[in-house]
């Protein structure tokens, strides 16, 4: 289990709301969440967790770290597959929506030593329920892994460590879905029959 993160120079400058002196972030066991704006560098900050040997990650010594992007979730985007995994979900999604392609691949993801998961983005090309069910089934996962999330989606907000690299991330959020759902009307007539 990671316990903090101190980040490097190089990562620090790049996440919003860390105390330069001590650009350091702390995490829980089970589901972490992490929100901010479009920039704040949630996604910066799983890089470094996953990838950095500068930045100082506080973890258990046999902790494995398992690193899931949009990118590495989309199948659709061709290229050479580095294992059996990925070319059987490359072949499954030329025949799904981008959508579809990505639940697939986070259905199927296999999980063999991994004791820590950090997944950037898990709502990319989902509707609401589809977004449902990957977060119930984060939350399944953070009973046997820790599971470090960034996102901008309500849907993944509850029930976790929220750790907000932004300001005042949440109730903007909420404010903004609010007024936006404001401004539409259900018609009660059937549009397609």
């Amino acid at each position: 289990m990671i316990t903090s993160v101190k980040f490097c120079i190089n990562h620090s400058i790049k996440i919003s709301n860390l105390d330069k002196k001590n650009p350091c972030m702390d995490f829980k066991p089970g589901y972490n969440i992490l929100i901010g704006r479009n920039g704040s560098g949630k996604s910066t900050a799983l890089r470094a967790i996953a990838r950095c040997s500068m930045c100082s990650v506080r973890r258990d010594q046999d902790d494995v770290i398992k690193y899931i992007t949009t990118e590495t979730l989309n199948p659709n985007m061709g290229g050479i597959f580095s294992n059996r995994e990925e070319m059987i979900q490359g072949i499954r999604a030329m025949f799904k929506s981008h959508g579809q392609g990505v639940l697939d691949s986070l259905r199927n993801q296999s999980h063999t030593k991994e004791t820590v998961i950090l997944i950037d983005s898990p709502e990319t090309g989902q509707d609401m329920e589809s977004s449902e069910a990957i977060y119930r089934g984060l939350l399944r996962m953070a009973k046997d892994y820790q599971v470090i999330v960034a996102t901008n989606s309500l849907v993944f907000m509850e029930r976790g460590n929220l750790i907000d690299i932004g300001r005042q991330t949440l109730p903007r959020l909420v404010k903004a879905t609010r007024r936006l759902a404001g401004r539409f009307t259900l018609s009660e007539k059937n549009p397609t029959g």
